[in-house]
C-alpha cells in the first residue's frame, strides 16, 4: 500500500513540477482596454461621456464584465448505476468587473432517475435534489463561503462489503438475489466551506457538516448479514455533525474548465453522530493538477487518499473528502466503469488522468458561446478494509480500473455538461453490457 501511494504522490508532485501556477483568478479576465491612443478632437467638438463598464462593448467572444448568466435547463443524465435521469438543472451566476471566479453563484438540480432490468421492471431508482450558494468574495475579496444543500433517496444503492476482495457470492440467493449488495440510501446533508487567504498561496480551509441518514436495509442482504456477524454500523437513523480543517492551494486559471494550474485540499475532519456511538476522524488529500499542452490541450491528474478510524458508519466507508466529499472507487466522480459504491474500506486511494482537447472551434447559439471539448481518461484505485494485511483485501496490486472517453460542452463560462462512455476489465461482469455510460453536469474534477 506505501509503496503505491509513493508513485501516486510522485507523479502528482512532478504535475505540480510543470504545471507554472498562473495569477489567483480563477476565469479569464475582461478584455484589456485597447492601448491605442484615440484621435484628438476638435477643441469646439464636446467629447462624448464615458460609457460605464458594464454597457462597454464586448467582443464577440468576450461577453461585459457586468452580466447575469441564468441558464436553466433540462436534466437528461444518469449512467449506469442510477438509470435515465430526467429532471432540471440551473445556473445563476453574477460577474462582476475584476470579481474572480463571479461575484456570487447559485445554482440547483431537482432530478428522478428511472431503470428497468428483469428482474424489477421499470421502476424509479434516485431522487437527487440540491441547491448551492457561492460567494467568493467576502470582506474584501479575503474570505470565500460556499454552502451546499441535498436530499438523495437511492433503492439500490451499493453495499457489498469492506475490502478490496468484497463479494456477496456467499450469500445464499434468497427470495430476491438482486438485493443481496443493495439497500435503500436515503439522506438529507447540509455542508459550508469557509476560505480564507492567508497572505500565502494557501487558504485556511474550515468545513462543517450537518447531516441525516436514515438507510433502510433489505433483509437477506450483504449489509443485514454484516450488521449481524461483523459488527458494521449506521443501519440506524442518526444525525451527524462534523467540523474539518485544513488548507487549500487554488492556482487554476479557470474553474469550470481549468487549463492549467494546480487545486491541493489537505485537511482532517472529526465526526460524530447520534446513534451507535458513531465517532470517527478522517485525514485526507485531493491532488488535481492541471497541465498545459498547446493551446487546446490540457492533461488533468488528480490523487486522492482517504484515511478514516474509528467508530465510521457503513456509508461514509466508500466517500473520502473532509472539505467535498464524494465517493471513492467507482461511479462517474471516482473511478469510471467500475460501480459506484462497489468497494469500501477505511482507506482508499484513487487516480485520474485525463486528456481534454478543444480542438472544435466554438459556435454562438441564442447569442451564446458554445465549446466543444472531448475526454479521454484512465482511473484506477485500491481500497482497504484496515490498516494492516486482511484476506478481504484480496492480493497485492489488486488495482480496480477503467478507462475510456468522451465530450463535454461548455456554454458560456458557468455551465458544464459532458457525456462518457467506459469500460472496466477489473470489474466487468460477463452477464452483463461491457461499457458504463455517465451524463452529468461538470466535469469530473
Amino acid at each position: 500500500m506505501l509503496k503505491w501511494l509513493a508513485g501516486l504522490l510522485v507523479l502528482a508532485s512532478s504535475g505540480m513540477a510543470r504545471a507554472a501556477p498562473p495569477s489567483s483568478a480563477s476565469a479569464p479576465s475582461a478584455p484589456a482596454p485597447s492601448e491605442k491612443p484615440a484621435a484628438e478632437k476638435p477643441a469646439a467638438e464636446k467629447p462624448a461621456a464615458e460609457k460605464p463598464a458594464s454597457e462597454k462593448p464586448a467582443s464577440k467572444d468576450e461577453p461585459p464584465p457586468r452580466r447575469y448568466e441564468f441558464l436553466p435547463v433540462p436534466d437528461l443524465g444518469g449512467n449506469s448505476d442510477i438509470g435515465v435521469e430526467l429532471g432540471v438543472d440551473f445556473t445563476l451566476a453574477r460577474f462582476y468587473d475584476d470579481a474572480r471566479p463571479y461575484k456570487w453563484l447559485f445554482s440547483g438540480a431537482l432530478s428522478t432517475s428511472f431503470k428497468s432490468d428483469a428482474e424489477d421492471g421499470l421502476r424509479m431508482v434516485q431522487q437527487y435534489h440540491s441547491f448551492r450558494l457561492d460567494v467568493p468574495n467576502l470582506f474584501g475579496g479575503r474570505v470565500r463561503v460556499d454552502s451546499r444543500v441535498s436530499f438523495t433517496r437511492n433503492i439500490t444503492a451499493r453495499y457489498h462489503g469492506l475490502g478490496n476482495a468484497s463479494t456477496v457470492d456467499d450469500l445464499p440467493l434468497g427470495d430476491e438475489p438482486s438485493r443481496r449488495n443493495q439497500y435503500i440510501a436515503e439522506n438529507v446533508r447540509l455542508r459550508s466551506l469557509v476560505r480564507v487567504k492567508t497572505g500565502t498561496p494557501f487558504d485556511a480551509a474550515f468545513a462543517a457538516h450537518l447531516r441525516y441518514e436514515f438507510p433502510t436495509v433489505y433483509e437477506g442482504s450483504k449489509l443485514a448479514y454484516d450488521t449481524r456477524n461483523n459488527g458494521i454500523i449506521g443501519t440506524e437513523n442518526a444525525v451527524l455533525g462534523g467540523l474539518a480543517v485544513g488548507a487549500i492551494l487554488d492556482t487554476r486559471d479557470n474553474e469550470f474548465v481549468p487549463h492549467q494550474g494546480v487545486f491541493y485540499q489537505m485537511g482532517v475532519l472529526g465526526m460524530v453522530g447520534s446513534a451507535e456511538r458513531i465517532a470517527y476522524g478522517e485525514a485526507s488529500a485531493v491532488l488535481s493538477s492541471y497541465i498545459p499542452i498547446g493551446r487546446f490541450m490540457t492533461f488533468a491528474s488528480r490523487i486522492a487518499g482517504s484515511f478514516q478510524f474509528g467508530r465510521v458508519p457503513f456509508y461514509d466507508l466508500h466517500e473520502g473528502g473532509v472539505f467535498n466529499r464524494q465517493p471513492m472507487l467507482g461511479g462517474e466522480r471516482g473511478g469510471r466503469g467500475v460501480p459506484e459504491a462497489r468497494y469500501a474500506g477505511h482507506a482508499k486511494i484513487i487516480a485520474n488522468y485525463e486528456l481534454r482537447t478543444t480542438f472544435i472551434p466554438a459556435i454562438h447559439v441564442i447569442g451564446r458561446k458554445l465549446q466543444i471539448g472531448t475526454t479521454t481518461f484512465l482511473d484506477a484505485g485500491r481500497v482497504w478494509n484496515n490498516f494492516d494485511s486482511s484476506a478481504s483485501d484480496g492480493p497485492t496490486p489488486g488495482i480496480k480500473y477503467g478507462f475510456g472517453g468522451g465530450f463535454f460542452f461548455v456554454w458560456d463560462r458557468s455551465s458544464v455538461f459532458r457525456v462518457e462512455i467506459a469500460h472496466s476489465p477489473s470489474d466487468h461482469d460477463p452477464s452483463e453490457f461491457p461499457l458504463a455510460y455517465y451524463i452529468a453536469n461538470g466535469l469530473t474534477f
